[in-house]
């Protein structure tokens, strides 16, 4: 979704695809609520995977160093080279960051100034503010390893700055103030609900996830049609609300028997969804100027010549994600699991 949302959203600029584009921009205004999804799954999955670690401060190195693995890695290799790739051109070199220590913090994933680093805080990768979140979320179940009752640190210091200031008047303020954190919640409760691994049969968990689906696309729908968006705070937590009944009942689906085999399509982006949010940014970026130039050069594109642009732009995508995942991204993680057993005590 998010990868369509960002596609469409491209080609409709007016330096790109403009009026052409205006149908399949207004299809997918609603692929921004990937991202409620997304952090609502990764609340749940970090909290259901690490839950037996809570209370455990021998496991917070070993809990460390897989997260660390499992974004820092792919994430720069794609940094690095989009970098070097903007480096090439002279009008991409003027919005590259200039300074050491704004290339450290991008590579740390540390929340930055937006109005210094292209309007997202997150520099190259305009993505990256939304691994800047997982990151800080990371470092919140980090305490809960320690000891739970330290939870209550940064859920009272969210709580607080929802009320006033607590991190002054600037950026980190506005970082902190983020509704979107309420999704990381969700999805913990979700995971703390279903630990107690309440059975259900098929054909309930199956309404469950059916309804959530329902739901998604009927607010998707009235966003399409509204000219609304998801950057609104209450869609984004309506969202996240929607997508906490669908991971249900997926996962209750699940706890009943149902399963994809491992070779599915679906499986293997789901395996790839991580390479593929990164690597998504600067192949479109060259492919939706490739369809300008074709364009440009054949006579102005219409609906279908967008739409198949648009088509092409995913796909190619989707294909690069898979190949990276398996050729690089997979090997490297399998690497990195196999570390000496001294490491990881």
């Amino acid at each position: 979704m998010v990868v369509c949302f960002h596609v469409c959203g491209d080609l409709h600029q007016d330096k790109y695809l403009g009026h052409a584009a205006d149908s399949i921009e207004r299809l997918m205004s609603f692929g921004d609520a990937g991202v409620p999804f997304f952090f609502v799954l990764s609340g749940f999955i970090i909290t259901r995977v690490h839950l037996r670690d809570f209370n455990r401060p021998e496991r917070l190195w070993d809990y460390a160093f897989k997260r660390a693995a499992r974004i820092y890695p792919s994430y720069w290799i794609v940094f690095t080279l989009a970098y070097a790739a903007a480096w090439t051109s002279p009008t991409l070199r003027n919005t590259l960051p200039q300074d050491a220590l704004t290339l450290i913090k991008s590579a740390l994933l540390l929340p930055q100034d937006p109005a210094l680093t292209g309007g997202t805080g997150a520099p190259v990768l305009f993505v990256a503010w939304t691994l800047q979140y997982e990151m800080m979320f990371y470092l919140t179940m980090g305490l809960a390893i320690i000891h739970q009752r330290l939870l209550w640190l940064p859920i009272g210091l969210f709580l607080l700055n929802q009320l006033g200031h607590v991190f002054g008047e600037g950026y980190l303020q506005t970082f902190f103030a983020n509704q979107r954190i309420y999704l990381f919640g969700m999805g913990v409760l979700l995971a703390l609900f279903s630990h107690h691994r309440l059975h259900l049969p098929m054909a309930y968990a199956r309404g469950i996830a059916i309804t959530g689906t329902i739901a998604f696309l009927a607010l998707a729908s009235l966003e399409i049609y509204s000219g609304a968006t998801s950057d609104r705070s209450d869609h984004v937590l309506i969202f996240g609300v929607i997508s906490t009944v669908l991971v249900l009942g997926l996962i209750r689906m699940e706890d009943a028997g149902w399963r994809l085999a491992p070779e599915h399509l679906l499986v293997r982006l789901g395996n790839a969804s991580y390479v593929l949010y990164l690597i998504h940014v600067p192949v479109m970026s060259v492919l939706v100027k490739a369809a300008t130039m074709l364009s440009n050069h054949v006579g102005q594109f219409g609906l279908l010549g967008a739409s198949l642009s648009a088509l092409i732009s995913v796909m190619t995508c989707c294909v690069l994600a898979l190949a990276f995942h398996s050729q690089i991204e997979r090997p490297l993680l399998k690497r990195l699991s196999n570390r000496p057993v001294a490491l990881a005590a």
